[in-house]
């Protein structure tokens, strides 16, 4: 597929916003409810729950994604695609968790939706089917902020195939992309532009659709990272204009999976890596081997939870839990819109523990919060949070958050190039905690106390935490 024939966006420009409808947070009733769902967050630790602050790493996941794999496994376990009854109701839950992913993202099309290993495997896979349509000289455009898995597969072809990198750098005082500078990076051989919505490190939120629409006056691709934003925002692939979106749906409280969009028209002419029997239609020509379909049978009940809280926000007054149909008269009557007020109801209640994390961190002495802080620009970040703590190394503070029952990162989570950017390699990086919509203002608050119990004995000279 030649270059400009790649280059080329038919859609014209993205149309609509991202955000979705207004919501009220959940009441500390309806968190309390939201949490029942969630098996893990009944563990106990001396006494105490367990405080899961790791979700940046990866969310829990409701009863009810559980069920369905252990199901799908005791009832039909089949391979795709054979003439007895367990294959074809593999096919079914397969068609169907296709178009609820579909859904999640905006994408219009089922065959839009690709499913994989994780987001890293399949960005590999794009980039290699990408490269080979490039030709030494041509140009990639990568950032200082995003997660290595949207930076090192396009490096690889930079050896392979003499493709030239442009880099974008940040402003260290918060964490956000230098535009200027990515305008200056695009050109006349700048093919494409890979960047995330959201970092996974420090949280920024990336302007993807004033991003996207620079790209495509430059006649070039563009290639989203939503892994981070997935469990924070609605996704919406119209509205932003992108060409290929990807994210990992055990980020966003479902199981070990990667899911990838793609418009239809580059899915069905770029050349996949595949064995020869395999359909030439998307999605399946991406979708090497035998699918992994009790994950993806965990992944629709993951959409069905989502769909679950969206039903609350039509004014029924109903349980955010357990709901098997819809609310009031004013609830969302199709899956898109479900998850679209699921994902309004999650934004609204995670600024409350973003506000309040941003305060109560400000406090503990020798904490130096990093990215946007300012409270009133909230809407350009997501509730992660990253940070260092005076006299103490990531390490000693996460073994000691962890001592404690509280789940934390350290290091640099693979946003090698921001941590080396912001010159903290080799101090170890930062802590970073992250709030999902089923943590509370009290983990918070015990969070704090424990950082500020252990930059105490640090100051009182009492040794190391």
């Amino acid at each position: 597929m030649p270059a400009d024939r790649i280059a080329s966006h038919p859609s014209g420009p993205p149309a609509g916003p991202l955000e979705g409808p207004a919501a009220a947070p959940l009441t500390e009733a309806e968190v309390g409810a939201v949490r029942a769902q969630f098996p893990a967050l009944s563990r106990q630790h001396d006494g105490r729950p367990y405080v899961y602050l790791d979700g940046p790493g990866g969310t829990q996941v409701p009863r009810r994604t559980i069920d369905a794999m252990a199901d799908y496994l005791g009832r039909c376990n089949a391979n795709h695609e054979g003439a007895f009854p367990t294959s074809e109701e593999s096919d079914a839950m397969l068609a169907d968790v296709h178009a609820a992913a579909a859904d999640y993202v905006g994408a219009a099309d089922a065959g839009e939706v690709v499913f994989g290993q994780n987001m890293t495997t399949l960005t590999f896979a794009l980039s290699r089917a990408i490269g080979r349509t490039l030709k030494a000289g041509d140009e990639i455009v990568v950032t200082r902020l995003d997660h290595d898995a949207n930076v090192a597969p396009w490096l690889a072809l930079e050896e392979e195939r003499g493709i030239r990198m442009r880099w974008v750098g940040i402003h260290e005082e918060d964490c956000t992309l230098d535009l200027d500078g990515l305008e200056r990076s695009l050109g006349p051989r700048t093919r494409l532009v890979a960047v995330g919505l959201a970092s996974n490190a420090v949280g920024t939120l990336n302007p993807i659709r004033q991003i996207v629409e620079m790209a495509h006056a430059a006649g070039a691709l563009t290639y989203v990272d939503a892994v981070h934003a997935a469990p924070h925002v609605p996704l919406d692939v119209a509205a932003l204009g992108t060409d290929f979106l990807v994210c990992s749906p055990y980020k966003f409280f479902g199981p070990h999976l990667g899911l990838l969009y793609g418009r239809r028209d580059l899915l069905q002419n770029l050349t996949a890596y595949k064995v020869r029997p395999a359909t030439n239609e998307p999605p399946g020509k991406w979708e090497t081997g035998t699918p992994p379909a009790e994950s993806l049978a965990g992944l629709l009940a993951t959409f069905g939870y989502l769909e679950s809280l969206g039903e609350m926000s039509g004014g029924s007054g109903g349980s955010v839990v357990g709901a098997s149909g819809p609310g009031g008269a004013g609830a969302p009557t199709t899956r898109r819109a479900r998850l679209g007020a699921a994902m309004a109801v999650i934004g609204a209640t995670e600024r409350g523990l973003a506000r309040r994390a941003l305060r109560a961190l400000g406090d503990v002495p020798g904490l130096r919060l990093r990215g946007v802080v300012d409270p009133n620009r909230l809407a350009e970040r997501v509730p992660t949070f990253a940070f260092t703590l005076a006299g103490h190394s990531p390490r000693e503070v996460a073994t000691e958050l962890g001592r404690r029952g509280i789940a934390v990162w350290d290091g640099d989570y693979y946003a090698y190039e921001l941590i080396r950017a912001l010159g903290l390699a080799e101090s170890g990086g930062m802590v970073r905690v992250g709030f999902v919509h089923y943590n509370t203002a009290a983990e918070i608050d015990r969070l704090v106390e424990a950082l500020g119990e252990i930059a105490l004995r640090k100051s009182a000279g009492t040794g190391h935490a």
